[in-house]
């Protein structure tokens, strides 16, 4: 280990000497006061739409007309021409894990997103497992057999074949599922027989044997724990550089939704990051249930960098490893029985048993957190909905505001609960895009009400979307473009064309309405005098952009409280993070 780590430390003298660099060229802030001019503010308010704003201290102090803000702005404030361009509240993101993004940044591509065929697939696995590599061990993430046609799952015999001696795991892209080899499975202490973990399994053979299959996020924790920590500054600035791609796609917001990723303390970390005043992003933060205790009650949502808010849970699975707890069995296909390996008949498990999740509930309910569940089935949906009318029964609290997270095929009467109990609800709008092509295949007729994001605002609630980031790439403007045009990338025909929402709703879903699902609404969210100064500005006004167009809107800039945001890896403060990660790496 001390040898991996000499190795890496020289690694990072270079990266440093790059940081020193780009830190020379570093944009200096600007003033406190700030008047913008010339271009579109589009406020997510009301009035909607202004042609000019004044920043003060951080924070917004008028909107309106050109003459009514000058009126009231410092006489002596720093003056910024739009040139055109549209600003707009900060994007917020209400469902991605950072964390775990930052830690696969080294890890081997063989994702759906880079490559076309299984050959290519293969042939990249192989040559990232060949090259240099100062990890103990080997990770690769993206594999894929549902987005990529007559993609066979590796075989522990291959994957042995492959690194004999050092543990390598291959992730497939939604993290539900993974592969290990030998080595990885004796790391992590798992053998013939280690017991499977509730709601999931370590696949075996027709003679007990194990196969490397690891299924679901209760057995793939068993792997990730094993996996040797790097040092805390090295992983702080790994996730610092994740912040500044989300600032760079215009998000200033974001809420993750169990820090899932091998850290010491990730909570922790986080709310380091979060109180320096150099942060390229916010952050609300649901802890997985373990990560919570010894903690206090969550913080007052508003004026702070890092939030602790809720908790997160797991009610079931993936729809593409076969973990989506649906009321009907997958669809009888060739996809379904040759590429999953289901039975016709197949039913997924639900997670946690009704009374011990009601329990579960209430416990954090009655200490003041917000509850997250991860529901992609209906039979998730229902004991998720189960669990939190019986602890708001038990314990009645106004606002509230649990959440179901990703909803696949979430029914009309349950989007109707879900209203009277004052639950959230959040869409995977991002399962319509990259796997349209193989919905019929998985759900056959029920891909007319696939994320049914038009049902829910239909009926009055205000959702959200969300890319699930590592799962699918970073891309607001593509979420919304989807949740309007339900288009899939390898296919033509729109899929549930009764569930397409509007551009107004498309942008409220990461404004307005993440803001509030958040907590957060009383300080971001919208362009309101007295809110942070926390928003992007584009190239074009959304409003006046044809949905077809909307992922090729440009992110200009992004500010965070009243500044503008250096998303450059070699910013002041990552260069300090460095220098301490070169320390971590040299001690013994």
């Amino acid at each position: 280990m001390r040898r991996i780590h000499i190795v890496a430390a020289g690694l990072m003298l270079f990266g440093i000497a790059g940081l020193w660099l780009a830190w020379w060229s570093t944009p200096a802030s600007v003033p406190t006061s700030v008047l913008f001019v010339g271009g579109t503010v589009l406020t997510m308010s009301d009035p909607p739409i202004a042609s000019a704003m004044w920043i003060k201290g951080g924070r917004i102090r008028a909107v309106g007309s050109e003459a009514e803000v000058r009126s009231v702005a410092d006489p002596n404030s720093h003056e910024v021409d739009l040139e055109g361009a549209t600003l707009m509240p900060g994007l917020i993101e209400p469902h991605t894990h950072p964390l775990a993004t930052a830690m696969l940044g080294s890890a081997i591509d063989v994702s759906g997103f880079t490559y076309d065929t299984p050959a290519q697939v293969r042939e990249a696995l192989e040559e990232g497992i060949q090259g240099f590599s100062p990890q103990p061990w080997i990770v690769a993430f993206g594999w894929d057999p549902v987005m990529m046609p007559d993609l066979e799952p590796p075989t522990l015999e291959e994957l042995d074949a492959l690194s004999p001696q050092k543990p390598l795991v291959v992730l497939t892209q939604m993290m539900h599922e993974a592969y290990a080899n030998s080595a990885a499975l004796a790391a992590a202490g798992i053998t013939a027989s280690t017991p499977d973990p509730p709601g999931a399994y370590f696949g075996r053979d027709e003679n007990g044997q194990l196969n490397g299959v690891i299924h679901e996020v209760a057995a793939l924790d068993r792997v990730v724990n094993a996996m040797p920590t790097v040092p805390p500054a090295v992983t702080e600035l790994l996730l610092r550089w994740q912040y500044g791609r989300y600032a760079e796609a215009g998000y200033t917001t974001i809420g993750v939704l169990g820090p899932v990723g091998r850290a010491e303390d990730p909570v922790g970390m986080m709310r380091r990051l979060g109180n320096d005043p150099g942060i390229p992003i916010k952050t609300v933060v649901y802890a997985l249930p373990d990560q919570l205790e010894g903690m206090a009650p969550p913080e007052d949502p508003n004026h702070a960098s890092m939030i602790l808010r809720g908790v997160k849970f797991w009610m079931d699975g993936s729809p593409y490893t076969g973990g989506a707890a649906f009321d009907e069995p997958y669809e009888d296909s060739a996809l379904v029985r040759e590429r999953l390996h289901l039975s016709a008949d197949h039913m997924a498990p639900l997670n946690h048993e009704a009374d011990a999740f009601n329990d579960l509930v209430r416990h954090f309910h009655e200490d003041g957190y917000q509850v997250a569940v991860h529901t992609q089935g209906e039979r998730a949906v229902e004991r998720a909905l189960d669990a939190i009318e019986h602890a708001v029964e038990q314990t009645p609290r106004e606002g509230h505001g649990h959440r179901l997270e990703h909803n696949a095929l979430i029914r009309a009467d349950q989007i109707e609960r879900a209203k009277l109990l004052g639950v959230e609800l959040g869409f995977f709008v991002d399962h319509i895009y990259y796997y349209g092509h193989q919905l019929p295949s998985l759900v056959g007729a029920r891909v007319e009400r696939y994320m049914p994001v038009g049902t829910a605002f239909n009926a009055g609630l205000e959702p959200t979307i969300h890319s699930d980031n590592p799962a699918t790439p970073i891309g607001p403007f593509r979420a919304m473009r989807t949740a309007m045009l339900r288009t899939p990338r390898k296919a033509h025909a729109s899929l549930g064309e009764s569930e397409s929402i509007d551009r107004e709703q498309a942008l409220a879903a990461l404004t307005t309405n993440a803001a509030r699902q958040l907590g957060v609404a009383g300080d971001r969210g919208s362009l309101d005098v007295g809110k942070a100064a926390d928003f992007v500005v584009l190239d074009r006004n959304p409003l006046q952009t044809e949905p077809r167009d909307f992922a090729e809107i440009e992110v200009l800039g992004t500010w965070v409280g009243g500044q503008p945001v250096d998303t450059r890896r070699g910013s002041k403060p990552n260069l300090r993070l460095a220098t301490r990660a070169l320390g971590q790496l040299l001690s013994p």
